[in-house]
């Protein structure tokens, strides 16, 4: 039985137990009676009619069964851990994910509003420049002075960010354009930097991140980056980094959260050949920035990201990217502890 078929013989039952209850054998007499009684707020659309609410039409238990949240991939956990880097998969050729129901449709609540204009590689760069760091490079005059003593020469640092996805996807797509979503001290920012200039690409790597890190990060491993006044010198090592490998004509720090940036790189026409997803893990952060991110991908682009078969994938960045190849029948595939995703419009 389909939603709107449960829903009707639910509001026919509701309307046998008012009748029932109330003595009113005629149906079109119960309807009046109960249109009057609406009317005087004696009753509600909700007294009348609990079934249309969301609540009732799909309990929290009912709600990832209707929403297929679970992935069900088919490998076990021994099998997803051990899957070699290299070896394309084809993960999931999923089932559309109908939207049935009020709560499936609240999940996608996106503005789908197709981007301006595509700007075009000539311009992406000084656009930039002009709208964010009035005309200036951000590496002109670096470092500044007051932060000289608290950077280290290098200090480079990431998760997974010189794997052979890297090397595969950069050789497939040839980007023009790289938007990478969480570069923290821009390990695989470096890494592609140096791919492109190996594979002869002329290609720009913008970096979003508001660079603070999260809550506590400093407690860690990464103690030596410092602090002045309760800003944390990790945008800054990230930069000293981009200099000391001599990339600055390539990488473009983006200093803001996700999703602000990627609504105005729309809003601009910046699109990118190649996106890669890796700022926050928990499902709803990882949940946002692929939505937003894939309206920015060109005909034939890749999105792609790391934790799909990580630890962190259990905060939500396996059941957001799952979620999404269902919601738009893409097929998700596996590449060591990445996952890939392909826009499939070539025009």
């Amino acid at each position: 039985m389909d939603w709107k078929s449960d829903q009707f013989a639910r509001v026919k039952n509701q309307f046998t137990r008012v009748k029932s209850s109330s003595g009113i054998n005629s149906i079109p007499a119960l309807v009046i009676v109960a249109t009057i009684a609406y009317l005087f707020g004696v009753l509600s659309s909700q007294t009348l009619f609990p079934v249309l609410r969301i609540s009732q039409v799909v309990s929290k238990a009912d709600a990832p069964k209707m929403l297929d949240l679970k992935t069900t991939d088919g490998f076990d956990d021994e099998d997803k851990f051990n899957h070699k880097p290299g070896e394309p998969d084809l993960h999931i050729n999923p089932k559309p994910l109908l939207l049935t129901s009020p709560l499936s449709e609240d999940l996608v609540t996106f503005d789908n509003t197709d981007c301006k204009m595509d700007l075009g590689q000539e311009l992406v760069r000084t656009v930039l420049l002009e709208k964010l760091f009035d005309g200036v490079s951000p590496f002109e005059d670096f470092p500044p002075e007051h932060v000289v003593d608290l950077l280290k020469k290098e200090r480079i640092k990431g998760w997974g960010s010189t794997t052979t996805v890297f090397r595969r996807l950069m050789i497939e797509v040839k980007p023009r354009i790289v938007i990478e979503l969480g570069t923290f001290l821009g390990a695989s920012a470096i890494h592609m930097a140096g791919l492109a200039h190996e594979l002869g690409l002329h290609t720009d790597i913008l970096c979003v991140d508001d660079f603070r890190g999260w809550p506590g990060f400093r407690n860690t491993r990464f103690n030596d980056i410092k602090q002045k006044n309760g800003d944390v010198m990790l945008m800054y090592q990230f930069m000293q980094n981009v200099v000391s490998k001599n990339m600055t004509g390539t990488i473009l720090p983006i200093p803001f959260g996700t999703i602000s940036a990627l609504s105005m790189f729309c809003t601009w026409g910046i699109l990118a050949d190649l996106i890669e997803v890796d700022a926050s893990h928990d499902f709803h952060s990882a949940w946002a920035d692929i939505n937003v991110a894939h309206r920015l991908l060109r005909p034939g682009g890749v999105m792609f990201g790391h934790d799909y078969t990580t630890k962190a994938d259990r905060q939500g960045v396996r059941r957001a990217v799952d979620m999404f190849a269902r919601l738009n029948t893409l097929t998700v595939e596996r590449d060591g502890e990445h996952w890939i995703l392909r826009n499939q419009t070539t025009t």
